[in-house]
């Protein structure tokens, strides 16, 4: 089961790049973020009250919660879609996640004493090497330097997002844990969706000329559903019961579907990348193959 949650996961987050730019027609990066955010929330807390679990949630626990939420739901999920309309590019930004399994190596040492073994070091180092061609390449294509510097946050965020759950939240079922990061996330941007001076200023607000409606809502119901709401959710049950890196590895498959709904989109897609692309299947493999970890005699409840 870790494997298929891993491919599903790969699938609907790489297909999200897309999905954000086609919402970006009618709504704003903040917009976006939080629409994402509240709607998953709404449908696995759907899910949550249909199996009414039993679970205690320490006080201790709620600032734990809070710092996941706003550091790795609230800000890369409105950071994201709006590098993606200053760049006018969905693909290349895909790339950025890469850089999670390197990061969540640095940061799980401090945080949860674990050293990476050897074979996992050299699956993340091929892997940054593969995709290092892919980045130059769309370095080249004049996107301006504080718009990565700003796309790097996220990678930075999600892997620090990760460890974190592991060290001060792995004793707390995924279900409800995942319900708290997306409704907290979105509940801290909701008072900035009414500040239209802020929107203005920050340019998180929505497009001058707001169009294509009916697919920006077909995209941001997506997202909320499923690349936000059941995959999150399988992505935290990865965090913790195969651990950070495991499941932080998601990273190098995503950018590879994205870049291929950049080719579906028109965007340049150049013989590197498919190289690297598959060089970067092969480090992810050599990592993940037999990595899984058995699950517990009783398992891990959902709830």
């Amino acid at each position: 089961m870790p494997y298929l949650s891993f491919l599903f996961i790969c699938l609907t987050w790489g297909t999200s790049f897309i999905l954000m730019d086609r919402a970006a027609m009618a709504l704003g990066p903040l917009s976006i973020g939080m629409f994402r955010l509240l709607g998953g929330a709404l449908v696995l807390g759907l899910f949550w009250w249909w199996k009414r679990p039993c679970v205690h949630i320490a006080p201790s626990d709620w600032i734990h919660i809070l710092l996941v939420g706003l550091l790795a739901n609230a800000w890369p999920f409105t950071v994201l879609p709006f590098v993606m309309t200053q760049a006018n590019e969905h693909g290349y930004f895909g790339l950025m996640v890469t850089l999670v399994p390197l990061v969540t190596i640095l940061v799980s040492i401090p945080m949860l004493g674990i050293w990476p073994t050897a074979r996992q070091m050299i699956g993340v180092t091929g892997g940054l090497v593969c995709l290092a061609g892919v980045v130059q390449d769309g370095a080249q294509r004049g996107i301006a330097p504080w718009v990565l510097a700003l796309a790097l946050t996220v990678p930075l965020a999600y892997a620090t997002g990760n460890a974190y759950i592991k060290w001060k939240l792995d004793h707390l079922p995924a279900l409800p844990l995942t319900v708290l990061f997306l409704a907290f996330g979105g509940l801290l941007l909701v008072p900035l969706q009414f500040a239209p001076v802020f929107l203005k200023e920050t340019g998180l607000g929505g497009p001058a000329q707001p169009h294509g409606w009916p697919m920006a809502i077909v995209s941001i119901s997506l997202l909320a559903m499923l690349s936000t709401g059941l995959a999150i959710l399988l992505f935290i049950q990865l965090v913790k019961r195969q651990g950070p890196l495991f499941a932080g590895m998601v990273t190098y498959v995503i950018p590879l579907v994205a870049l291929v709904w950049g080719q579906y989109d028109s965007e340049r897609l150049t013989t590197l990348q498919l190289a690297a692309m598959a060089g970067t299947l092969c480090m992810v493999a050599m990592v993940q193959w037999g990595a899984a970890k058995s699950p517990p005699p009783q398992g891990e409840p959902l709830a």
